[in-house]
């Protein structure tokens, strides 16, 4: 009678159930048959009891038992694969399982610590018995627990084979007693319907009159397919709205074995899902009115606590802002993020260039990215690129290359010198690439170079008698204020200017000399490259003297010991033959001061111009910024170790003369420097030339994986791999060794279609197709899915990931337990990381401060790498996995109602006629005039809507996570293809956005692989369903949405990537990637000792590199595109229940006379039980029992025995 009248009274103050609603008016209530029922009614209110009691708080999950089935055994090995179990998504006192702690590498899993098993800590299991004592969980066969068992899903519901099938589902027959006298009993079982796909949602956006309707079906998974089935054909909307249960899917679709059998555990026509905060509780903020806003949305008050708001300079890494700080479980915890955070403003602005950009083809200017009001320390730059409080995004190219290759040449001049009648010349050919990496047509502004490469070599020329004159061979700028000598760091400095050009999308091109001309010293837009010619030995800058210093000489005679009377600078005594650099011998002590030493810096900084006019050194450093990179191992302190030629092979020397500068011969390989993107497949001399670390793979990298592709600063890190041999590899800009690869004719680009194309990944002369990575929000196509985010620049720094939300790779930098370096150890936390310990120094005369008090020669490399940024890495981390912090901040606090007030006053009319552009939103209940408030408001939102088919990522279901996943199935191209579009039309697309290239994982060199989308068969879907819920046994119950997107915080498979990557992989979808670009992360880079004192020279884990360094090209399928795809429709938990209960009748010999059994649809509303002051929260108080939101019953049935 206790437990009666707890249900009773559940029953009265929830207002579940009307009894009159399911009352027998011509049952006699004294029979048995009556009684039985009566008895399955009080199993319904128990299980609803039992579901208010366990699901109707917010911080709960579900998931079927058959989640914690061993993989090796399979669901047919467990008793009762259906039964649904309850967990926590906190530890039993509140707290969270992920903590943060600044000192301690930022975020960690306690589960992971602790050992956390799922199995040891369910809430409850919802089937009957444990109403009073949590005791029945599984009921394995031939070693079940000693109870009688009541069938509830059998023969009538699912396909059976000799009266006997795996899915048939029982529960405990739990007895009801007068006294001591058994007067009947009952048994009940919970079912979850967010676990399967709903086939009676339909695609409103198919019968709208929006504009771009159909694109909208390509954005999102707007319904479920009915394809996951054999044999059967999909759902027009038309018979999904027919659809009032399972059993009318049969007459739709007739088939031999009923579908509404087939799919009982698949699919429903009934689920719907809240937007709620599962980790952290109460209900989503909606990013869509933050997005339409003027950037700031002020905080609300309730007797529960203040609501943060949020503001474009809030941050998305940590707590947002002050009341999010004040509000935080770890207050002062995320103090390193404070500037160094992107922030929401970068989300709104990007959002908001849908409003100017059209769907399909278009073409744009690029946009400079905003200045900084420090000074940049970047090299002749002031306010460099803004870094941190970062708001604003922008629309540039990305530095593919920028180097020279140089000849020398003589002609005769006896009028200058008749004792030396041979003067020498240098001959610049410098090149610059660009790519936009955008599905668009990008217009170039012109714009500036600043080329910083060795600016004094040693050359040793051979005269026709035989015998050898050295020079000391000086580049650029000799002096830093131009007047005269040769001192300061500024030897090699180049500067050229670059005509403007429109890009077009994926395509990179290359600006060279425009004519063969004199290099102008002083007025450096005289220096014009243009991408309108190929390069040629014919063209380019040449220098017979420095005009600028006189005084000074492009070849200064380096003078023997005694010395040797008749040489002059400049000039030859005898005819000139052949000529090679040469080092001199590594002396012993301080090479600097011996002269051992080349060049003052290696970088090179990308400047578009303002306006038009002459540029100078000092108009140059006024230019904005653009992009900036380094590959100078010493950060520009003191001068670099040379690369030294071979003593044989040298280069013939050019003959011109002193009317004709022009030659014909093409330089020599070993003359090129500068820097470039580094390849998927690197030259060979690279590859064996690099020292203690020849022959690793250290230099297999994947640029978009684990390097930001748009960044505006790329610099030599803490955290690299570096080999101990000149040119010092690291990073994913590079210099060369000498190797044809990189030679004249291996770095010529092809002509295509009109002009001189290279690639960022491969050797320009191998071009084959455009590359394309990136688009913005389209008009038609806004932003609707949280996904869609993967495509905005988190971070100016290179180091960050390319694609940074979405994907959870983990990040080879760090300890993958961790979010960010430990700061309990000295190397991680002195100077923010950024130390001599990390960074290195040298001990001979490399790193001495010559008297500078900035810092000590141990430090200098590391102050001078600081200062990049400003000395910003003492307070901030530079370094973290921002993917998994970035995740962890937004998936599960936000979501999107998707479109504008018109939209939504539109929909509130007429929601079926005018869908939100996410068609899966709907009303939640009735309008009133506070609706169209509500619906536009950040913080109510969530209260007047719903997510019709809402499914849950802990769903082991395959056929429905098929169904969910073939949505797209006939959208874009046949029945058989399905796409998950990064770019929603690929460039040369049809009209109207209803076609795009498509790409089916051939030959992943294919252009269509690279600009193209890309498409899945059947097959390849069903067996991604598969390995999605392979990862699911494996890693769920997954407690909040950012547990599925992130990767585990642990060692092992887990911590590597997340679960839909995982999937991705396992499924082999990318193979042909895979295979064309094989990554060697099978071993990590052995230590050794590096010379300069860098304690851990191999930092980068290569283990935790993806499979192939093509990762995240277009046509290679990530997470990501998954989550833009799915995102919207994933739930974490489930609102949607269906109650199976039953109730016996039996005499007073306990001979059952009667049965019963009986069916409810039961769902969870956004309504709280005991609301707080706005309404719209459950109060939480302590010691007051939080029962969270209100559960409604949706349907109700009697079943005959047959059906059950």
């Amino acid at each position: 009678m206790t437990m009666l009248l707890m249900a009773l009274l559940t029953l009265i103050g929830v207002g579940l159930l009307s009894l009159s609603a399911v009352s027998l008016r011509t049952v006699d209530r004294s029979s048995p048959g009556m009684e039985a029922r009566a008895n399955a009614r009080l199993a319904l209110m128990m299980a609803i009891n039992e579901l208010q009691r366990y699901m109707g708080p917010d911080q709960r999950v579900t998931a079927e038992n058959r989640i914690l089935s061993p993989l090796s055994q399979g669901d047919s090995k467990q008793g009762q694969p259906h039964w649904v179990n309850v967990w926590r998504t906190t530890k039993d006192d509140g707290s969270p399982f992920i903590i943060r702690n600044a000192e301690d590498g930022g975020l960690h899993d306690l589960r992971v610590d602790e050992k956390w098993d799922p199995a040891e800590h369910r809430l409850t299991t919802l089937v009957s018995g444990n109403e009073s004592a949590y005791q029945y969980y599984d009921y394995g066969r031939g070693e079940g627990m000693a109870v009688d068992m009541v069938r509830l899903v059998g023969g009538g519901s699912v396909p059976s084979e000799n009266g006997n099938s795996p899915d048939f589902v029982s529960a405990p027959e739990v007895g009801l007693y007068d006294g001591h006298k058994k007067r009947g009993s009952y048994a009940w079982w919970v079912g979850d319907l967010n676990e399967k796909a709903n086939i009676a949602t339909q695609d409103r956006l198919e019968d709208s009159s929006l504009d771009a309707a159909g694109v909208r079906s390509i954005q999102i998974a707007q319904d479920a397919s009915l394809l996951a089935f054999d044999n059967q054909s999909d759902l027009q909307n038309s018979d999904r709205a027919k659809l009032t249960g399972m059993k009318q899917l049969d007459l739709v679709n007739p088939s031999t074995t009923p579908i509404s059998s087939l799919a009982f555990h698949d699919l429903t026509t009934d689920s719907e899902g809240l937007l709620v905060n599962v980790r952290d509780g109460g209900l989503k903020k909606d990013l869509t009115a933050y997005l339409e806003s003027d950037g700031t949305i002020p905080s609300l008050n309730s007797n529960s606590g203040e609501m943060p708001g949020v503001s474009d300079y809030d941050r998305l890494i940590g707590p947002r802002n002050q009341v999010a700080e004040q509000e935080s479980n770890f207050p002062g915890q995320a103090a390193r993020y404070s500037k160094v955070s992107p922030t929401f403003g970068l989300l709104r602005d990007w959002a908001r260039r849908g409003e100017k950009a059209p769907f399909g083809s278009f073409q744009t200017v690029m946009q400079s990215p905003e200045i900084s009001s420090v000074k940049s320390n970047v090299g002749r730059s002031y306010g460099g690129v803004k870094h941190l409080e970062r708001t604003k995004t922008d629309l540039m190219p990305v530095l593919v290359e920028s180097s020279m290759f140089y000849n020398i040449s003589y002609y005769e001049d006896s009028g200058g010198n008749s004792k030396a009648p041979y003067h020498l010349r240098i001959h610049y050919y410098p090149r610059v690439a660009l790519w936009n990496p955008y599905n668009f047509d990008m217009q170039i502004d012109s714009s500036m170079v600043f080329m910083m490469i060795n600016g004094k070599k040693r050359v040793r020329i051979t005269g026709e008698s035989g015998q050898t004159y050295g020079f000391r061979m000086y580049f650029g700028i000799q002096n830093a204020s131009d007047t005269g000598g040769t001192g300061g760091a500024v030897q090699g400095s180049m500067f050229f200017a670059l005509e403007g050009k429109t890009l077009k999308a994926g395509e990179t091109a290359v600006w060279s000399p425009r004519r063969n001309q004199v290099y102008d010293e002083t007025t450096f837009s005289n220096n014009l490259l243009t991408p309108s010619v190929a390069p040629s030995p014919s063209r380019a800058f040449y220098m017979n003297e420095k005009k600028l210093m006189p005084s000074t000489s492009l070849f200064t005679v380096i003078q023997t010991t005694p010395p040797t009377k008749g040489l002059y600078n400049d000039r030859m005594i005898e005819r000139p033959v052949e000529w090679r650099e040469y080092v001199g011998a590594l002396p012993a002590g301080n090479v600097q001061s011996a002269g051992y030493t080349q060049a003052d810096d290696y970088k090179v900084v990308w400047k578009p111009l303002r306006s038009s006019g002459a540029i100078d050194a000092d108009r140059f450093e006024d230019l904005p910024p653009g992009l900036f990179v380094s590959c100078a191992f010493q950060y520009g302190d003191e001068d670099e170790m040379p690369v030294e030629w071979s003593s044989t092979n040298p280069v013939p020397m050019a003959v011109s003369s002193l009317e004709n500068p022009v030659i014909q011969d093409i330089p020599d390989t070993r003359t090129r420097d500068g820097f470039r993107l580094r390849w998927f497949d690197e030259p060979e001399s690279n590859r064996i030339g690099a020292g203690s670390l020849s022959g690793t793979p250290f230099l297999q990298e994947a640029p978009m994986a684990n390097w930001n592709m748009r960044a505006s600063y790329s610099f030599r890190s803490p955290f690299e791999n570096v080999n101990d041999t000149a040119p010092n590899f690291f990073g994913i800009y590079t210099r060369d060794l000498f190797d044809p690869e990189v030679g004249w004719n291996g770095m010529n680009p092809s002509y295509k279609e009109g002009g001189f194309r290279s690639d960022p990944f491969d050797q320009p002369s191998r071009f084959s197709q455009p590359r394309i990575l990136f688009d913005i929000p389209r008009r038609g196509a806004e932003v609707i899915s949280l996904g869609a985010f993967q495509q905005v620049k988190m971070s100016e720094y290179i180091w960050q990931p390319t694609y940074a939300f979405g994907n959870s790779l983990a990040d080879p930098r760090l300890d993958p337990t961790r979010t960010e370096p430990n700061r309990k150890e000295s190397v991680n936390k002195d100077e923010g990381g950024w130390n001599s310990n990390t960074i290195g120094f040298a001990t001979d005369g490399r790193s001495n401060n010559n008297g500078s008090n900035v810092a000590s020669n141990e430090d200098l490399w590391a102050y001078y790498a600081r200062n990049y940024l400003n000395q910003a890495a003492v307070e901030q981390n530079l370094i973290f996995d921002m993917s998994y912090e970035l995740n962890y901040s937004l998936w599960d606090e936000f979501f999107l109602s998707s479109g504008n007030r018109k939209d939504k006053l539109n929909f509130i009319n007429s929601p079926y006629e005018n869908p939100l552009p996410d068609g899966r939103m709907s009303l939640a209940g009735t309008t009133d005039d506070d609706t169209i408030h509500d619906l536009s408001d950040f913080y109510r939102a969530a209260s007047v809507l719903k997510v019709d088919g809402a499914f849950n990522v802990n769903s082991t279901s395959v056929k429905a996570w098929e169904a969910l996943l073939l949505s797209s199935a006939g959208q874009q191209f046949d029945d058989d293809q399905v796409t998950f579009p990064r770019i929603l039309q690929s460039q040369g697309g049809g009209s109207g956005g209803q076609k795009s290239h498509s790409w089916g994982g051939g030959n992943s060199r294919d252009e269509n692989a690279w600009d193209g989308q890309r498409t899945l068969s059947r097959d390849e879907v069903r067996r991604l369903a598969e390995e999605i819920v392979e990862q699911v046994k494996i890693r769920g119950p997954f407690l909040s949405m950012a547990d599925f997107v992130n990767r585990s915080l642990s060692t092992g498979e887990e911590g590597k990537k997340g679960a839909l990557q995982a999937a991705i992989d396992r499924s082999g979808i990318n193979a042909s990637f895979e295979e064309e670009w094989k990554l060697d992360n099978q071993d990590a880079i052995p230590d050794y000792t590096h010379p300069d004192h860098i304690d851990d020279p191999t930092r980068i884990d290569q283990t935790l590199k993806p499979d192939t360094g093509a990762w995240g090209a277009l046509g290679f399928l990530t997470q990501a595109d998954l989550l833009q795809f799915l995102g919207p429709v994933l739930t974490v938990r489930s609102d949607s229940f269906v109650v199976r209960a039953y109730g016996s009748s039996v005499d007073k010999h306990g001979k059952v006379q009667a049965q019963a059994w009986c069916e409810a649809v039961v769902q969870r509303t956004a309504t709280p039980l005991r609301p707080d002051s706005q309404q719209l929260n459950p109060l939480i108080e302590d010691g007051v029992v939080d029962l969270g939101r209100k559960f409604e019953i949706r349907k109700f049935r009697w079943l005959k025995p047959e059906d059950v």
